[in-house]
């Protein structure tokens, strides 16, 4: 079969083969491999119940750890995460059940079964970030059933993850900002503008729509958290939304003003700026560590971050990864120096002259 492509707002794997001639519809397939599994016409009352079908293959057999996968994906739990998540989980999944999934479900509430999944992460060391996503989706398969008492307990909880990165000193220097804009389109140019604005993720930022902006504020639920956040519109940000184009519901478009049809076409499109800027050690995401950082600076608290970039106050101290700490303290110190000199009242005159004998 020729390539087809990708569907956009389904789960990944999902190909469309347009309608050859008027009266026909068009067809959607599951990519598997070089199989194309065929799914009907996208608009067909049928079609998300032969898609869930699809997604989730034959049932395995009970007792297994392949089936209590089969089981989970099928779950409220899973079916509250984003639909990007969904897609992430999936593939993880995928590959569990390729490692794990034919052994019962008994063998994970032995004790040794932590060193089992210990050797399974190990294999992928050379990948850490890519590892601890792995043995994350585990612990999530594992905490849902021990929640649901199918298991005793979750042996995947333990497990430290591989990865070490501390991004707080990556951070957005104005002169980065100036070189990125000097050269970047203008659709990027506004991109990174609302991002070290906002401090809002990439994927959030692409879904932005006109009517998410209300005044002087913009409001949004997070894909990823859930979590409602509303952030203040700058001057700065105020003068670039004033210019940018309205050709779309969406805010950050393609130079051609259509909407992004990935976030890989996007991502690309970034790197290939960053390197026309000479930017090569900061990443889309130290945006947010930027924002974090600045709003401290400018003496905000962690509660009023928090309401922007969405995290729980339950766990503020989270913030802490984002934030240059040395920016924030050099901020301090001068903002404490200005009230100082204008507290401290003006010499008397008679300060001025020496005390008599």
């Amino acid at each position: 079969m020729n390539a087809l492509p990708r569907a956009t707002g389904m789960p990944k794997g999902v190909v469309v083969a347009p309608a050859r001639h008027g009266g026909d519809q068009a067809q959607a397939f599951l990519r598997r491999g070089r199989r194309y599994i065929p799914l009907g016409a996208p608009d067909a009352e049928s079609f998300p119940a032969r898609l869930d079908a699809a997604l989730l293959g034959p049932e395995p057999r009970a007792g297994s750890l392949g089936h209590l996968v089969w089981r989970y994906q099928q779950s409220p739990e899973f079916k509250r995460l984003a639909p990007r998540t969904q897609d992430d989980y999936r593939e993880q999944l995928g590959r569990i059940g390729r490692a794990f999934g034919r052994e019962p479900l008994s063998a994970f509430d032995d004790k040794v079964a932590a060193q089992r999944i210990f050797a399974w992460r190990d294999r992928r060391a050379a990948s850490p970030r890519r590892a601890d996503y792995r043995v994350q989706v585990l612990k999530s398969l594992l905490g849902w059933a021990a929640g649901r008492g199918l298991v005793e307990r979750n042996r995947a909880a333990g497990i430290p993850p591989l990865y070490r990165s501390d991004r707080r000193y990556k951070i957005w220097r104005p002169e980065d900002v100036e070189a990125f804009v000097a050269v970047a389109a203008p659709n990027l140019a506004l991109a990174l503008i609302l991002a070290v604005e906002t401090g809002q993720r990439q994927s959030d930022l692409l879904a932005l729509r006109w009517r998410d902006i209300d005044g002087d504020v913009i409001g949004l639920r997070q894909a990823k958290t859930r979590q409602d956040v509303a952030v203040p519109i700058t001057p700065p940000l105020a003068r670039a939304l004033e210019i940018a184009p309205r050709s779309s519901p969406f805010v950050l478009v393609r130079q051609d003003g259509q909407a992004w049809a990935s976030e890989g076409g996007f991502r690309n499109a970034w790197r290939y700026y960053c390197r026309k800027a000479g930017i090569t050690d900061l990443t889309f995401h130290d945006l947010r560590g930027t924002f974090v950082t600045r709003r401290l600076a400018d003496g905000w608290s962690l509660q009023e971050v928090a309401f922007c970039t969405g995290h729980s106050f339950r766990n503020l101290a989270c913030l802490e990864r984002y934030a240059h700490r040395g920016t924030i303290a050099r901020a301090l110190a001068r903002r404490r120096l200005r009230q100082s000199e204008i507290a401290l009242p003006p010499p008397s005159p008679m300060a001025l002259w020496p005390e008599g004998p």
